[in-house]
């Protein structure tokens, strides 16, 4: 898988629209992690940047891993915290926010067991245009499907983007509000990880209330001793 997934990379950084700029790879963080992981977690979300002018491609699963080992900024902040939530939650009760410092390290080691990977992997901003992210999905689509089903999440959550991309899982069925699952695969369509406008502990609760309510905690595994 890992071959195929770095294969895939490859291929979709000389497609013309990316050659000459800062294509950024992602997918899984941690692969050994991943694979112990009781639930595979994917974070969707819209655009990586790094300088204005820079044309060097860099790798934001070894960022994470090995240079920052763990969250940094805001949105990866928060992606720990919801990975944190996911990965302990049980169809019935939720541990609370992790504020204290043995789950606030928890939080960062749930981070690096996932994977995350954008929409647009290349010409990335600070702050996203819709219609240019509206184009990046018409022309990379397939890209993108294949490399969701090349990582093979059981849970996939969708930052503010899951309207670009629902039309490349054509026979996906809504199993509640904000909530969808496609081959047996559950999306969630949720806020970005970078809105600053509501509290971190809120958005946590609502993103663990859907997965419990709309029963998707039920389809995955729960070996979490």
């Amino acid at each position: 898988m890992e071959d195929s997934h770095e294969l895939l990379l490859d291929t979709w950084a000389n497609m013309p629209r990316h050659i000459g700029k800062c294509f950024i790879r992602d997918g899984i963080i941690d692969p050994s992690r991943w694979f112990r992981a009781p639930r595979k977690i994917l974070f969707i979300l819209r655009e990586a940047y790094g300088e204005p002018d820079d044309t060097e491609g860099w790798d934001l699963r070894e960022v994470i891993r090995a240079e920052w080992q763990g969250p940094k900024y805001k949105v990866w902040w928060t992606v720990s915290y919801w990975a944190y939530g996911i990965l302990t939650a049980t169809p019935h009760q939720l541990p609370p926010f992790p504020n204290d410092d043995v789950a606030y390290n928890a939080a960062k080691e749930a981070l690096l067991s996932t994977a995350a990977i954008n929409i647009k992997k290349s010409g990335g901003k600070s702050s996203s245009d819709w219609d240019d992210l509206v184009s990046y999905v018409n022309e990379d689509g397939e890209f993108i499907r294949q490399q969701v089903e090349l990582i093979n999440p059981q849970i996939a959550v969708c930052g503010n983007v899951w309207s670009l991309i629902q039309h490349l899982w054509q026979d996906a069925q809504q199993l509640y509000d904000g909530v969808w699952i496609a081959n047996g695969r559950v999306f969630i369509d949720f806020w970005h990880p970078a809105n600053y406008q509501l509290p971190n502990q809120l958005c946590y609760y609502a993103l663990s209330a859907l997965l419990q309510n709309s029963g998707a905690l039920n389809r995955t595994p729960l070996d979490i001793s």
